[in-house]
């Protein structure tokens, strides 16, 4: 209450420019008295079309700018053929010149205005005083842009938290997902008794195992129901007649996107969680890291792989799109969201060729 009193004590236009300025960052996450100390000292000031802002003829920089209405765009003379280069153009909202107040120095760049533009700024007092008081102002001033990114990628996995709970993210290590212990069996068990031991345990692969518990093949219910409809033995044969051999493994302490990527690029649903001396320790699926996800990138690699026509691989696209946010919501790095990308780019072609193979060979053979 007593906030809200404060606020409506204050003059119209002051709340008129603190209201505008809460739209946009880093203002938006500021305090309201910050937001009032800038309302308070700025001026409104208007540049007509094409007209010169600020330039380093105006030596160093003395005043802040953020831009109510219009354009601005940013121009600097190319040292090599000595043409002038549009280097921005910005906005609603945008400020300058940041790095120029930062470094106490002129603007490199000359700031022009694009069509009738009305800009709010503070002097360098007001601008010193803010960012000394607020903590939002200050980084947004050191770090621009990289400060910004940080603000979207919170807001959207705390979004994706809240729906999905706050265990999972893409660095969590494999040990957390594998606490399960795993079904196993010898290579001599029938196929029949080891499908048994899974339904007893409900789970949909069993580790094929050694004397020293190094696995040595796995078995899935995809593998099942691949030997029952084309009939490769009989459900009394040997499980190591029938079962993926050397399966992949990873370490305990890899991290649940090192996995996410060894699936999606061969295509199979579990993996094999291993010590540091190889021996088993539990088995990771897709359902285990994609199970509250809308698009999980196991289940699109594969989509996209096993993809019987061309307007199928075009509307998986947009799938690719959906599951860049959701890989962002858990934490994924511009690194890992680059290789993410990329394996599924390379999905894509891979499939595009092989469809257009087979619907007309040209008897080339590819390596």
């Amino acid at each position: 209450m007593a906030a809200a009193s404060q606020d409506q004590n204050r003059p119209q236009n002051t709340r008129a420019i603190m209201a505008f300025l809460q739209n946009h960052p880093p203002f938006s996450n500021m305090e309201e008295d910050h937001l009032a100390h800038f309302a308070e000292h700025s001026t409104l000031r208007f540049y007509a079309n094409d007209e010169v802002v600020l330039s380093a003829d105006d030596g160093v920089a003395n005043q802040f700018y953020v831009v109510k209405q219009g354009r601005i765009r940013g121009e600097r003379l190319n040292s090599r053929d000595d043409r002038t280069e549009t280097t921005f153009e910005i906005g609603l909202g945008d400020c300058f010149p940041l790095a120029a107040l930062v470094g106490e120095r002129p603007t490199r760049t000359l700031h022009r205005s694009v069509g009738d533009t009305f800009c709010l700024n503070i002097e360098h007092e007001d601008f010193v005083t803010l960012f000394t008081q607020s903590d939002t102002f200050r980084d947004f001033c050191l770090r621009g842009v990289s400060s910004l990114l940080d603000q979207v990628n919170q807001r959207i996995q705390s979004g994706a938290m809240a729906s999905i709970g706050s265990n999972f993210t893409l660095d969590s290590p494999l040990e957390r997902f594998a606490l399960r212990n795993p079904i196993v069996c010898t290579p001599d068990l029938p196929v029949h008794k080891a499908v048994a031991r899974m339904h007893e345990s409900n789970v949909g692969s069993i580790v094929i195992t050694d004397d020293n518990r190094h696995p040595v093949g796995i078995f899935t219910l995809r593998d099942l129901r691949t030997l029952i409809a084309e009939e490769k033995a009989p459900l009394s044969a040997p499980i190591r007649h029938v079962m993926t051999p050397n399966p992949c493994s990873l370490l305990a302490k890899e991290n649940a996107f090192a996995a996410a990527m060894l699936m999606a690029e061969h295509h199979f649903a579990h993996i094999c969680v291993v010590d540091d001396e190889n021996r088993l320790i539990g088995v990771v699926s897709e359902r285990d890291l994609f199970a509250l996800q809308r698009v999980d990138l196991v289940n699109l690699a594969r989509t996209i792989g096993t993809a019987t026509h061309l307007r199928t691989l075009v509307s998986l696209r947009a799938d690719v799109s959906h599951l860049v946010d959701s890989m962002l919501a858990h934490g994924a790095d511009s690194g890992q969201i680059v290789k993410i990308i990329t394996t599924l780019n390379d999905v894509t072609v891979r499939r595009v060729l092989e469809l257009n193979i087979a619907k007309n060979d040209p008897g080339i053979p590819f390596t």
